[in-house]
C-alpha cells in the first residue's frame, strides 16, 4: 500500500520574512467554509472494483468523484465562495512532466494551476482494492482543490515563517487539514459505504504510518481525521488556531 503522505504533495513555497505566531491570516483562521455548516448527508455507493484492473480503478474513482462535485459545490455556496469542478487525469505510468515540473517519486498530485487531479493507477495502488484507501485518496486529493478554491493554499504560501521549525508546523497545518476535510467527507457519506467501523479503523491504521515532520504525529493525524469523521463538519477543520501540541 503507498503513503499517501507521499501521494499529496504539501503546497508550501519558503519565504524569507520573520516569524509570526500566532497565524493572524482571516483566510485561514476564519475561512467561509468553517462557517457554512456540515457537509450535506449524501449517498455514494461505491462502484464494483477489481484487483490490479485500472479500469475498473477509474470508473470507481469517478463514481467518488461525482459524489465530491455535489457535495463541496453545494458547501462552497453556502459559505458564498465561488465554485469550479477538478479535472481528474488517470494513468498507468507516471507522465514524464506535470503541473511544469518533471514529475517525481509521487504516485498522485494535484496541481494547483490546472486545478488538475492526475491519479497513476499503479499496480501497488491496485493489490487491495477492497479497503477505503482508494476512496480517502481520491477525497485527500480533492481535499486539496477545496483548500486552492477557498484561499487557503494561498494564504499558506504567503505565510512568514522565522525557522525551519515553524515552516514545518505550518506544513503540518496544511496538511493535518486536509485529512480532516477528507474525513469528513467520508463521514457525509458513511451510511450509504455500507461499511463497518472497523473500515474506518484500518484507514487510520494506514494514515498512523504516514506521520512523519511534515504530515504530523500518529496522534496528530488520528485526531484531526477523527475530527472531520466524528462532525462532518469543515468548521472541525480549523487547524490554524489549533495550539502547536496539536499539530505536533
Amino acid at each position: 500500500m503507498i503513503a499517501l503522505a507521499a501521494a499529496t504533495a504539501v503546497a508550501l513555497v519558503p519565504t524569507t520574512s520573520a516569524a509570526a505566531r500566532p497565524v493572524k491570516d482571516k483566510t485561514l483562521t476564519q475561512n467561509a467554509l468553517y462557517k457554512a455548516g456540515a457537509l450535506p448527508t449524501t449517498a455514494c455507493p461505491e462502484k464494483p472494483i477489481k484487483k490490479l484492473d485500472p479500469k475498473s480503478a477509474s470508473s470507481y474513482l469517478n463514481g467518488v468523484l461525482a459524489c465530491l462535485n455535489r457535495t463541496w459545490a453545494r458547501e462552497f455556496k453556502a459559505a458564498g465562495l465561488k465554485w469550479s469542478t477538478p479535472k481528474v487525469v488517470y494513468a498507468t505510468k507516471a507522465p514524464a512532466r506535470f503541473c511544469g515540473a518533471k514529475w517525481k517519486d509521487w504516485g498522485t498530485y494535484y496541481c494547483k494551476a490546472s486545478h488538475t487531479i492526475e491519479i497513476v493507477l499503479a499496480k501497488d495502488l491496485l493489490e487491495e482494492p477492497d479497503d477505503l484507501f482508494l476512496f480517502f485518496l481520491m477525497t485527500s486529493l480533492y481535499g486539496e482543490h477545496v483548500q486552492n478554491l477557498g484561499g487557503i493554499s494561498r494564504a499558506v504560501n504567503k505565510l512568514p515563517y522565522g525557522s525551519k521549525a515553524e515552516f514545518g508546523e505550518q506544513n503540518r497545518r496544511y496538511y493535518l487539514q486536509n485529512i480532516c476535510l477528507a474525513s469528513a467527507f467520508v463521514a457525509s457519506v458513511w451510511k450509504s459505504l455500507r461499511r463497518g467501523r472497523e473500515d474506518w479503523d484500518d484507514l487510520l491504521f494506514y494514515m498512523r504510518d504516514w506521520a512523519d515532520k511534515n504530515t504530523g504525529s500518529r496522534k496528530s493525524l488520528t485526531y484531526w481525521a477523527g475530527q472531520g469523521f466524528a462532525t462532518g463538519d469543515p468548521g472541525a477543520c480549523n487547524t490554524w488556531t489549533a495550539p502547536s501540541a496539536k499539530v505536533a
